[in-house]
C-alpha cells in the first residue's frame, strides 16, 4: 500500500473529565494535540484524516487549527471508544487505517515510517508499535480487519480483536525507539510529565 492509501483515524470524542478540558486542545509547544497528529500524518503523506468528535465538537474542531481533516460526529460517544472506532471505520474505503487516540499524540514521525515499512514487509493484518516490550499507539489496521471491529458489540473493547489477531499470528509488533507510543495523559499531572500544558 502507498501512504496515501492509509487514512488516519483520530479518536477525539471523549469527555476528558479527568483532564478537565478536551484532550484535542491540550498544548504541546506551539501546537494542540490534534494539530500535532494531523501535521505528522500530513508529513508522512497519509490520506486525509478522519477525526471522530463527540463530547466537545466545537472545541475539537477548533483544535485542528489550519490543518485539514474530515470531522465525524459520534452521537453515541458516551458508549465508549469502540463506538468512535466504529463511527470512523464505517463506510471507509482505504487500504488501511491508522488508529490514533488523540491523547497519545506524541508518537514520532519515525514510528509512522516504521509501521508503514513493516506493513510492506509482512502479510500481517495489523501492526502495533512497541517500546520496551509494551504495546502502544498508533496502530495500523489493514482493511480486511475493519469488519471485525464493526461487528463488536457496544460493550466489547477493540482490544478483543487485537488479541484475536495476535492469537492467529496476524498481528506484528514493531519495536521502536519511541517511548511516546506508551503515552498516557489522562490527568493534568500526567500531562505535565509528557511536557504538555492545559490550553489557555
Amino acid at each position: 500500500m502507498t501512504p496515501a492509501e492509509v487514512i488516519p483515524l483520530v479518536l477525539a470524542a471523549g469527555a476528558s473529565s479527568r483532564m478537565g478540558c478536551p484532550k484535542a486542545a491540550l498544548r504541546y509547544g506551539a501546537e494542540s494535540a490534534l494539530e500535532r497528529i494531523l501535521r505528522v500524518c500530513e508529513a508522512a503523506g497519509l490520506g486525509e484524516a478522519r477525526v471522530v468528535i463527540g463530547a466537545h465538537p466545537a472545541a475539537t474542531r477548533a483544535a485542528a487549527g489550519a490543518r485539514s481533516a474530515c470531522f465525524l460526529d459520534n452521537p453515541s460517544w458516551e458508549a465508549g471508544r469502540t463506538s468512535s472506532l466504529q463511527r470512523g471505520l464505517g463506510g471507509l474505503s482505504a487500504a488501511a487505517a491508522l488508529l490514533w487516540p488523540v491523547d497519545a499524540c506524541l508518537a514520532a514521525p519515525e514510528t509512522l515510517s516504521a509501521l508503514l515499512a513493516a506493513s510492506e514487509a509482512s502479510d500481517a493484518l495489523a501492526w502495533v508499535p512497541s517500546h520496551a516490550g509494551r504495546r502502544g499507539h498508533p496502530v495500523l489496521l489493514g482493511a480486511p480487519v475493519f469488519p471485525r471491529f464493526l461487528a463488536l458489540g457496544p460493550d466489547q473493547p477493540a482490544r478483543e480483536v487485537i488479541r484475536a489477531l495476535a492469537a492467529e499470528g496476524a498481528l506484528r509488533h514493531v519495536e521502536v525507539e519511541d517511548p511516546a507510543v506508551l503515552m498516557n495523559a489522562n490527568t493534568p499531572a500526567e500531562l505535565a510529565r509528557w511536557g504538555g500544558r492545559l490550553p489557555e
